[in-house]
């Protein structure tokens, strides 16, 4: 069960009689800055044409634009697209406009349900509605038309952004492809998706490589993301697109130097400001709302960001609101008896979005009462020093010592629950460890069997056999991969295995858990770890120590820990699996989601591929593995049932 208690605060007071109701700022989410900035770029005075303006030409000069899209094909091939440009703008022609776009707009393929074109094929002849994409495609890049992004990603294009940029003839768009090109620790599948980002956004916004602001593109990747459209995502509607459009454009100069490098940390909100965490939660007395922010704001000089969202609720939520909610005429600190008792009662149970849940005990009221005692002492403190600016809300306490005499015993509580929990993972451990460590071998031997097998071939792993998948999809990345990704087919169970993504997953599994378990490091510090994080030491004898250095986190204290031998091996796993093709450990910034903050660049170590962007492991990702480790082992193992492990109870059995 979690524990829900909070940090020891101080706190506030305020005695003035203005009592007009303050208003309400909906708390922004991490998001926020995403929603505000993002803004499809304006129509620019002279729309891109590169082949000159073609809103109203006629179907038969249409048809003699295919030799400039594609100059090497074949008179059949170049046949065949003529036709299918007959059949498309045939069937737009009957819709009304006077232009090709407003006749678009007219018909079924441009909505958010947008159609695809190849409705307009025959079903006895599959080759007409292949060619029916590539005249949607001429149009989209001679901008004839101008889709939508869902009347856009309807249609599969097998190849759409090379032939865009060859018909634009923009020397900046060809300087972004070039930069794309020598970005070698992307594949050739993440290349093309930066390229195919950056294109389907210049095409749906109808604008040129020039007009392109860091507001267009991150309203692309979140209509991407809205629409369930980013790639890779499947319709999954919380990715954004074009992270990697982004970290190229930015690296080459297209943005603004005091743009973020990143769209994520453009997107993020960061920390809130004292006023906008206070008015979170509504407080109405305008006087008091004031008071709190002075004292949030003094009492940030000495805490960290985590401690001050707590007690900004702990006060503005847990006191002053319910204060409020009990007695909307309160003016002041001044708590009568009863009021006081009330207010003792309600937080005696949870309260989610202003509303109390009767249903659920909270267990660390007395944290609540520290945090309010804490106001009124503080206060007391304050207005020696400076009367005029505190003296005013000095009252006594209502929150008397023995009040809070529970907390102790509460704390006692927690710590025997603590190490309850312990005595059962202790003997439980060797099999979480064996599991993972089990897992990962098998996905290791099974990725290295299947690499050089031909697609659609069949093999033996370990007396059971599998087969290559040989796709469409498949074959087409071995044909532009050094290392396409590899799956195969399970005979036995006819399960379809991702062995490259499983044996990725399972290989950050195992080396978290062995660090966890041989450093007794939290998770935090866990994904905080860099390669600078690894030092040695040589004794007067000669004798060469590895260590980890360990970076200031709860304690603020740096910490050094002599590496054992599994945990060296783990470690130097990590730093060979980075290495392993000559290249060095990659910079990254990584988001702290608790303090809001974004770090410097630093190697960090627990960094993945994702897509097109490296990003650095989360906390949660790390919790996330090990659950789902614990609930495969519980389908076979009874001891497991309802047992799961945290990164934390590693901590605690390492100190047991």
């Amino acid at each position: 069960m979690a524990d829900h208690s909070t940090v020891e605060v101080s706190t506030v007071r305020n005695r003035r009689q203005n009592y007009a109701e303050a208003p309400r700022v909906k708390a922004p989410t991490r998001f926020s800055r995403a929603s505000v900035k993002a803004a499809p770029a304006p129509r620019p005075e002279r729309p891109p044409a590169p082949l000159g303006d073609l809103s109203t030409v006629g179907i038969a000069d249409l048809c003699d634009l295919t030799g400039m899209v594609w100059p090497k094909e074949s008179r059949s091939g170049a046949g065949k697209r003529r036709a299918a440009i007959r059949i498309l703008f045939g069937h737009l022609a009957t819709l009304p406009g006077n232009t090709w776009q407003e006749r678009w707009e007219a018909s079924a393929f441009n909505g958010e349900n947008a159609l695809s074109v190849r409705v307009l094929g025959r079903e006895d002849a599959p080759w007409e509605r292949s060619d029916l994409l590539s005249a949607l495609k001429l149009a989209f890049v001679a901008r004839i038309i101008q889709p939508s992004l869902p009347g856009f990603r309807a249609n599969k294009f097998s190849d759409y952004a090379d032939p865009f940029r060859q018909v634009q003839k923009d020397p900046r768009l060809d300087e972004f492809f070039a930069v794309v090109d020598a970005q070698h620790h992307l594949t050739a599948v993440h290349r093309q998706r930066a390229k195919f980002d950056l294109t389907c956004a210049l095409t749906t916004q109808g604008i040129a490589m020039e007009h392109l602001t860091p507001s267009a593109l991150l309203h692309y990747s979140i209509e991407s993301k809205r629409l369930g459209l980013t790639h890779g995502a499947n319709g999954d509607t919380t990715r954004f697109a074009a992270l990697g459009t982004w970290e190229i454009l930015h690296r080459m100069g297209h943005f603004p130097p005091e743009t973020s490098p990143t769209l994520r940390a453009f997107t993020y909100a960061g920390q809130r400001s004292v006023e906008e965490l206070v008015d979170a939660y509504g407080i109405k007395n305008v006087e008091i709302r004031q008071l709190l922010i002075d004292y949030l704001a003094r009492r940030r000089a000495d805490t960290d960001y985590v401690t001050l969202q707590a007690l900004a609720r702990q006060l503005a939520s847990l006191f002053w609101a319910v204060i409020e909610e009990l007695n909307p005429d309160q003016r002041d600190l001044n708590l009568s008896q009863e009021l006081y008792d009330q207010w003792r009662a309600e937080i005696q149970y949870w309260r989610r979005d202003g509303k109390t849940d009767r249903t659920r005990l909270r267990k660390d009221a007395e944290s609540v009462l520290l945090a309010v005692r804490g106001l009124y002492l503080d206060l007391h403190s304050w207005a020696i020093g400076e009367p005029e600016r505190w003296a005013q809300w000095v009252t006594p306490c209502p929150i008397l010592p023995r009040d809070v005499k529970g907390f102790g015993k509460r704390r006692r509580e927690v710590t025997r629950r603590m190490a309850d929990r312990t005595r059962v993972r202790q003997p439980l451990l060797p099999v979480l460890v064996r599991h993972v460590e089990e897992r990962y071998e098998h996905l290791a031997g099974l990725l290295e069997a299947a690499r050089p097998i031909p697609l659609g071939e069949q093999f033996e792993h370990k007396g059971r056999r599998y087969s290559r998948t040989n796709s469409r999809e498949d074959r087409r990345r071995a044909k532009v991969l050094a290392e396409p990704a590899v799956r195969v087919t399970d005979h036995e169970t006819g399960e379809l295995i991702h062995v490259s993504m499983a044996e990725d997953s399972a290989f950050w599994e195992w080396v978290a858990v062995e660090i966890l378990r041989h450093s007794g490091i939290r998770v935090e510090e866990l994904v905080e770890l860099t390669h600078l994080s690894i030092r040695q030491y040589e004794r007067p004898g000669g004798e060469v120590i590895a260590l980890l250095v360990v970076a200031p986190s709860k304690t603020e204290r740096e910490r050094v820990i002599p590496m054992s031998a599994e945990l060296f091996h783990a470690v130097a796993q990590i730093v060979r699996r980075h290495t392993r093709r000559g290249h060095s450990i990659p910079l990254l910034s990584r988001y702290d989601g608790h303090e809001k903050t974004w770090s410097e660049p630093m190697p960090f170590l627990f960094q993945r591929q994702l897509g097109t962007r490296h990003d650095v492991v989360s906390p949660t990702t790390v919790q996330l593995m090990i659950r789902r480790s614990c609930e495969e082992i519980a389908e076979t193992n009874p001891a497991f049932a309802g047992t799961k492990f945290t990164p934390h109870d590693f901590r605690r059995l390492v100190s047991a």
